[in-house]
């Protein structure tokens, strides 16, 4: 099977972004780590500001079998079960430079 790539951002809900975050990120970390609906998570981390101090959403790089279990992934993360996110985009994604043999 062809790997199928997919670029979830996940942006904050500003007001309750940091504590979500605090209460949430290791239960969300641990998540991360599992495969689930047949879907890895190849790399992510917060998006922050210049001085990285400040996060205002999630970079996730999945590869999924195809969208809907990407989507039914990123669903069952405890960040979208808390309410972390106002919105987020999950775009299909055709890795080129750097992409894993």
């Amino acid at each position: 099977m062809t790997a199928i790539y997919f670029i979830f951002r996940g942006y904050d809900v500003p007001e309750t972004s940091a504590e979500i975050r605090l209460r949430v990120r290791s239960d969300h970390r641990v998540y991360l780590r599992e495969m689930h609906h047949g879907v890895r998570v190849v790399a992510g981390g917060m998006v922050v500001d210049d001085s990285g101090d400040d996060p205002s959403g999630t970079l996730l790089i999945l590869q999924a079998p195809d969208r809907d279990a990407a989507l039914r992934y990123l669903q069952c993360d405890p960040y979208w079960h808390a309410g972390l996110f106002a919105r987020y985009e999950l775009d299909r994604w055709a890795w080129g430079l750097g992409a894993p043999e």
